[in-house]
């Protein structure tokens, strides 16, 4: 659970919101179940509001200010948290990795994160726009052992576009070692592997990957963009992308033929 005592204000806007919230209703010396009545909605809305485990909703905060007085502020604070891109999301996305016990992915062209080696990663980052490749690829390596060094790891289920295998990343040598990686990963109890090979045709996952993770009673999403990421806490939002999940993962190979198609991948470079 997404506890109020881990919200640091300082650090994340949404955090600042979910902790004013409930000191502005302590403040009017409203109850949780009030606030609810007041905003629509049932009690434990109002409790996962003040805990960040659901993000404010615009409409919500538009009652709040008005009831309250607050000349617009948590609705200013929601449309500037939106606009926000302070690379906050990748912060975000390690810390609730680093708790997830399961983790869903789709990716569409670059090894996922998580599955790169050293080299593999070195030679994507520098490719990018990071402006500090190396701290960029410690932070990476130290989401990696976040997630799988764990005396109890997550499950983890990988779907991957062939693209995403076939692209040369680094040279033969970096691919090399790559897909011998994406083997070994294939093949550990709590890791599964399947890749959408190119006959696969038109499907829902071409519009981008994404993330799906479950930390403690909840799933929240996690979608990629050219520039930035962005999470989905909503149930519903994150419904929908469960729901591309399964409709790519009915068009994956099984786990047996995927790790022979990696074998085959590997022979080309050997």
């Amino acid at each position: 659970m997404y506890a109020r005592e881990t919200l640091d204000p300082a650090r994340s806007i949404w955090h600042f919101i979910a902790v004013h919230l409930r000191r502005y209703r302590e403040a009017h010396q409203m109850s949780g179940q009030a606030l609810a009545d007041l905003l629509g909605c049932d009690r434990s809305t109002v409790s996962r509001y003040e805990s960040n485990r659901l993000r404010l909703k615009l409409e919500h905060a538009e009652i709040i200010d008005r009831t309250w007085n607050t000349n617009g502020m948590f609705t200013a604070l929601i449309g500037f948290a939106q606009r926000a891109d302070d690379g906050d999301w990748l912060v975000e996305l390690a810390e609730f990795e680093a708790r997830a016990s399961r983790i869903r992915m789709w990716e569409t062209s670059v090894v996922p994160g998580l599955f790169q080696t050293p080299d593999y990663a070195r030679a994507a980052l520098s490719a990018g726009t990071a402006d500090d490749p190396q701290s960029s690829l410690e932070r990476r390596l130290a989401r990696q052992a976040a997630v799988f060094d764990r005396p109890k790891p997550p499950r983890v289920t990988a779907l991957l576009s062939w693209a995403a295998v076939e692209q040369v990343v680094g040279g033969a040598e970096v691919m090399r070692g790559q897909i011998a990686r994406l083997i070994e990963l294939s093949e550990l109890p709590h890791v599964s592997i399947r890749v959408v090979e190119k006959d696969a045709g038109a499907h829902p996952g071409l519009d981008g990957p994404f993330v799906l993770l479950t930390v403690g009673d909840r799933d929240l999403a996690y979608t990629e963009a050219a520039t930035r990421g962005r999470f989905l806490m909503d149930p519903f939002d994150v419904q929908e992308v469960a729901v591309r999940y399964d409709l790519v993962s009915d068009m994956a190979a099984p786990v047996g033929p995927t790790r022979a198609l990696l074998k085959a991948e590997l022979e080309k470079y050997t």
